[in-house]
């Protein structure tokens, strides 16, 4: 019976990547499998925050974004720092054991601080939930950005435009399942308790990357040539992540583009804190309204990777491919314009998460696949964590400054972004342009290496 199941995975594989060696092979289910229960382990958790940014209101949920930029400036140095000195075989359980410890800490403080405890007239569950609103969204950011960048540590530019889409399906199926988790298991278990799945799941996972790495060696270990090295550290310094964005015309169109999806992703966030909090009374309602759109996203999401994106990038190439995610924006937040209603917002929810996670997020994890592997983890890292919180924390004031100070209709905001989202879909097909020039160069440097 196993071996039948395995011929017909081994069958699905090559319908939707093509043929594969043993090392690719291997290494594509174990990616999977490590994503599947990192995305698993991030969708439990996702709800409880949305929950949180609710009960707020825009003015201490700006507030919050800035309290996530400042804590993104100081771990993604430290990270940096830890990149430059360590192998990734040390890196990686260091890690998932912060993580661990942190997501028992504020299990503690929710299950054992009591209600009337007060902080500065402050009940104290009251600053646990905003921190770990800050933690969840750094969490959230960097654990898939870290996840991506040891995965591209392994592969070959041409190897993720082939494999990328089907490992973050298997992403998309562990948030799927994490959904429902989070929608059925709220009321029995309660958040606090929702925080432990998380610990069990980054141990796991723990152990799916060790037999990762352990193939890594492997394969090293015979004759055929790899395109990456062997995990040792990077060297350089804490700050090599910025000064490269700012000295390389690519990565800086990169860290554009992330700037480009903060500015219309926090419109709509902001948007959705407001209609959500007018349809809903208790904070139980809310986390399952969450936790059922993110459902219904990773339901879309998984479709699209297996179906669409891996041909998508193949046949019109980068460029075209995360193009799709602004078109999406603005047919959203268009709509939002129109009517700024639950319903509307759901759609648009669920339609451009999709497209951010199923299409622009692996067109993307391909782009840092042609740069070189210090930049690889460290000006990733910066873009996809300290730039992209710092879009969210700026757009957030505007946005509230726009709304409580100067009285601008949510309808009028949605029209101001569409613009924006306009330029966004020429940025994406110049990084496309990009992207082949890079590739290039790279190929014309091993040429004259070989000569």
């Amino acid at each position: 019976m196993s071996a039948l199941l395995m011929s017909i995975l081994q069958r699905f594989e090559n319908h939707i990547v093509g043929e594969l060696t043993d090392h690719e092979r291997t290494t594509l289910r174990c990616s999977a499998a490590w994503f599947f229960l990192v995305l698993f382990g991030y969708y439990i958790l996702r709800p409880i925050r949305e929950q949180i940014s609710t009960e707020y209101g825009i003015k201490n949920l700006s507030w919050l974004f800035y309290a996530t930029l400042a804590t993104m400036l100081i771990a993604i140095p430290t990270y940096s720092l830890l990149v430059s000195k360590f192998h990734r075989r040390k890196l990686v359980p260091s890690i998932y054991a912060f993580f661990c410890v942190a997501l028992l800490f504020f299990w503690a403080a929710m299950s054992f601080v009591p209600k009337t405890a007060m902080i500065g007239g402050t009940p104290t569950l009251e600053w646990v939930a905003r921190f770990l609103f800050i933690w969840i969204s750094v969490y959230g950011l960097f654990i898939v950005s870290f996840f991506w960048s040891v995965v591209g540590d392994m592969l070959a530019p041409e190897q993720g435009r082939r494999l990328y889409g089907m490992i973050a399906g298997g992403g998309t199926a562990g948030g799927m399942i994490a959904s429902l988790v989070a929608t059925f298991m709220v009321d029995e278990l309660g958040q606090e308790n929702l925080l432990l799945i998380p610990v069990v799941l980054l141990v796991v996972g723990l152990l799916v990357y060790f037999r990762l790495e352990k193939a890594w060696e492997s394969q090293q270990a015979s004759a055929v040539a790899l395109p990456s090295s062997s995990g040792k550290p990077t060297g350089g310094n804490p700050f090599a992540g910025f000064t490269a964005v700012f000295s390389s015309r690519y990565l800086f169109a990169i860290c554009l583009y992330g700037l480009f999806l903060a500015t219309c992703g926090t419109t709509i966030y902001f948007q959705q804190s407001e209609i959500v909090e007018a349809a809903f009374d208790t904070k139980e309602a809310k986390t399952k309204y969450f936790a059922m759109i993110n459902f219904a996203v990773q339901v879309l999401t998984l479709v699209l990777q297996t179906a669409v994106v891996g041909r998508l990038m193949k046949r019109f190439g980068l460029g075209l491919t995360l193009a799709i995610l602004p078109i999406a924006y603005i047919c959203g937040i268009t709509s939002l314009a129109i009517a700024p209603t639950l319903a509307v917002l759901a759609v648009i929810s669920v339609t451009g998460r999709s497209a951010e996670y199923a299409i622009a997020n692996p067109a993307r994890e391909v782009l840092f696949t042609a740069v070189r592997r210090e930049d690889r983890y460290k000006a990733k890292s910066f873009i996809d964590t300290i730039v992209r919180r710092s879009g969210d924390a700026s757009v957030g004031t505007v946005y509230r400054l726009m709304r409580e100070s100067w009285g601008i209709a949510m309808t009028t905001l949605s029209w101001c972004i569409i613009p924006i989202a306009i330029a966004w879909c020429f940025l994406a097909w110049f990084i496309g342009y990009e992207n082949k020039r890079v590739i290039a160069e790279l190929d014309d440097q091993v040429q004259a290496d070989n000569d």
